[in-house]
């Protein structure tokens, strides 16, 4: 009977003072890294760039240190990039989700 049986799941990550970081905001969190702008980072993962923004505020908002930074205008238009808190906090979570990864492939 357990040969059918497989471990699934998904991995996030929570703070106490309430931010919450899955496989989507992590994704949304590296494309702005390797993108340096919000707007390349939602159409990369295929989401409205309001969502992204909204998404971007609440982890901001929800964590002690903003995460993502916004620097607007110039002839070039604007930029975003990962604080060393994001890019802190985007490294555990990829830490973690390998961990994970690693124990469902040692349950097969």
């Amino acid at each position: 009977m357990m040969e059918n049986l497989k471990i699934e799941g998904f991995i996030w990550i929570e703070s106490s003072e309430g931010l919450k970081i899955g496989k989507g905001r992590a994704m949304l969190l590296e494309y702005i890294e390797k993108s340096g702008s919000i707007a390349e980072a939602a159409r990369q993962i295929k989401i409205p760039y309001r969502k992204a923004w909204n998404m971007i505020k609440e982890m901001n908002k929800n964590n002690s240190e903003a995460l993502v930074i916004k620097t607007i205008g110039g002839k070039d238009g604007g930029s975003s990039e990962l604080t060393k808190e994001g890019k802190r906090l985007l490294l555990e979570y990829k830490r973690l989700s390998n961990k994970f990864i690693q124990f469902k492939k040692e349950q097969i």
